[in-house]
């Protein structure tokens, strides 16, 4: 595929994950012998909420043949518990990621307790300057406050998988951790699936979800003719509970045929949540490091900015550039962040400090 190609598969497969968010409509035990429309229509209607749980998200990619021929299988996994907090505050988690492939084996993680943040990398703790936390908080907050206007559910976004499955079917009783679900197979329209990751996109940006321009407004004409005829045999399964009717897993397998690259291969995505609605243990990590080292082992690596921070939301100042800044620089970046407040222009200009 096409540098441009793969970007899109991920948006799609990135939006579908809104789906483990869906709220369920039914408190009557689901079987079997349940009309698999009835149980899809109870699965995405509804205002049940997904609250906490335990995250677990997998993907894999495999590709031979076109330019950028991949060395070996990609392996990418986000893991760990999550808990929304009342009134719109920033979640407690303590998520931690990994990616394989190209000969390279990369770990990192985020751990937010509410009040104090962390970042891991290779195996390594560093806690997050509080001023920089605090402007982050600040941040996400307001994005919630301005999207609070319409429950920012998976139906909220304008989405409905009963419009894009194909030929579902009830394969009966499934595990899901320790929860009982019944497990739906079907395959995917992908033409009328990239309507609906339109619809999406263009309600998210509506909602002030845009995360500051970051996510599109819309895939062009041109980004779904090549997803469309890049993908084939999409296969989808769904797992949802016997009794909320809340989804618990996705598992998407997608064929790639790319002819105008030569690209073949496949993509599995596979995401879920156990421990739904319980409550979840979220500590601080143990010998953390100040924020300032963790910046400087980033810039010895040559990656750049954007590597310790966050656009999300309104007021929220670009990453400080890695390897910039003494602990006195960041000092002076956290300090005129905070002044900067809601002007995102006067926060974007703070980086400037860590340049000297």
């Amino acid at each position: 595929m096409t540098r441009a190609r793969p970007a899109v598969l991920l948006t799609l497969l990135l939006t579908m994950t809104l789906l483990v968010a869906a709220c369920g409509g039914s408190d009557e035990e689901a079987s079997s012998d349940t009309d698999v429309n009835e149980l899809l229509k109870q699965t995405f209607t509804g205002s049940k909420e997904v609250k906490s749980g335990s995250l677990d998200l997998k993907m894999e990619i495999k590709a031979t043949g076109g330019e950028d021929e991949l060395d070996g299988p990609v392996n990418i996994r986000l893991a760990g518990p999550f808990e929304a907090q009342e009134g719109g505050k920033l979640p407690k988690f303590a998520l931690e990621a990994a990616f394989e492939g190209a000969g390279q084996k990369i770990t990192a993680g985020a751990t937010s307790t509410g009040d104090k943040g962390y970042l891991s990398f290779q195996g390594s703790n560093y806690v997050v300057d509080d001023q920089v936390f605090q402007q982050f908080k600040a941040g996400f907050e307001q994005a919630q406050k301005q999207g609070s206007k319409e429950n920012e559910s998976f139906a909220s976004l304008g989405m409905d998988p009963r419009k894009w499955l194909t030929d579902p079917k009830n394969e009966g009783d499934a595990k899901v951790g320790d929860d009982d679900t019944i497990k739906i197979t079907g395959g995917v329209d992908i033409a009328r699936l990239l309507d609906d990751v339109n619809n999406a996109l263009s309600k998210a940006s509506s909602l002030g979800l845009g995360g500051a321009g970051q996510v599109p407004e819309k895939l062009t004409e041109e980004q779904k003719r090549q997803v469309t005829e890049a993908v084939k045999d999409p296969r989808v399964e769904i797992y949802t509970g016997k009794e909320d009717k809340i989804m618990r897993r996705m598992v998407v397998n997608l064929g790639i045929d790319d002819q105008a690259s030569g690209t073949t291969g496949t993509v599995l995505f596979d995401v879920s949540i156990t421990d739904l609605n319980e409550d979840q243990e979220i500590a601080e990590p143990a010998d953390a490091k100040p924020f300032g080292e963790l910046l400087g082992q980033l810039g010895g690596l040559g990656l750049g900015g954007g590597a310790a921070g966050s656009n999300s939301g309104s007021g929220s100042a670009e990453a400080p550039p890695a390897g910039g800044g003494s602990s006195e620089d960041l000092e002076k970046f956290s300090k005129c962040v905070t002044e900067a407040g809601d002007d995102t222009a006067k926060a974007q200009k703070c980086a400037e400090l860590l340049n000297g």
